[in-house]
């Protein structure tokens, strides 16, 4: 069966940024970590220095 077109496409960390800006990041990383979800923090993390172009995210 296919899957819905909204579903599609895997949204980046770029996507995100883009449409939310890095602070969104930085405040969903410290979520996640409050949370003790360090596992999927550190997967956003590594996505970010894996090449997502980010300005002012310093990890």
């Amino acid at each position: 069966m296919d899957q819905p077109l909204h579903r599609s496409r895997r949204l980046g960390i770029a996507d995100v940024a883009a449409a939310y800006g890095t602070e969104a990041l930085h405040h969903r990383i410290a979520q996640l970590r409050a949370r003790g979800q360090h596992y999927a923090a550190v997967a956003i993390e590594h996505e970010i220095d894996g090449g997502a172009a980010l300005d002012g995210y310093d990890g």
